[in-house]
């Protein structure tokens, strides 16, 4: 045999074990959040944000998760946050100035949907976490919640097209 001829079925072996191997290396990657004992996951998850947060969210009144997004804007992690505007209490709007107030882009949720009940955090266009959890210390630790965060490109960005949507249409 000559040397193209061993290049080309090396090329071609190499192709078909791409495509055999190709749905396990790129498979999604779960990891369950289950409320009290994984409520730092939530935190840690922003904690580990390089580039952008991407927040939708009904109710917010953590101080973990205020913290934790002080600490990813003092990174330079590029933050926007769409926050439902009626909820039962007034710790939403007290949230809402607060942020707005120390630079934090952040917008009521429209009105186009009676309510934006959605509860889901895109980080760096890799990964979202998304289920029951709020953004309350209640939730995060106490009560017991059940979501996911999810590593999958096609997911992530069906996130991502849906926050688009929704921070186009926020005020």
């Amino acid at each position: 045999m000559n040397r193209g001829m061993i290049f080309g079925i090396g090329m071609v072996a190499g192709a078909m074990l791409f495509f055999i191997l190709q749905p396990l290396l790129m498979a999604p990657q779960i990891t369950t959040v289950f409320s009290p004992d994984d409520g730092a996951k939530v935190i840690g998850l922003i904690d580990n944000a390089k580039e952008t947060i991407d927040i939708e969210i009904y109710v917010f009144t953590s101080r973990d998760v205020v913290e934790a997004l002080e600490r990813a804007k003092s990174r330079g992690v590029q933050t926007r946050i769409i926050i439902e505007r009626n909820v039962i209490s007034d710790d939403n709007d007290a949230i809402f100035r607060e942020l707005a107030s120390k630079g934090f882009n952040i917008r009521y949720a429209s009105c186009a949907y009676k309510l934006t009940h959605a509860k889901f955090i895109i980080v760096d266009g890799e990964a979202v976490l998304v289920g029951s959890h709020n953004l309350s210390n209640s939730a995060l630790y106490k009560n017991r919640e059940a979501s996911v965060i999810i590593r999958d490109s096609a997911a992530v960005h069906d996130f991502m097209d849906a926050f688009a949507t929704d921070w186009a249409l926020a005020s």
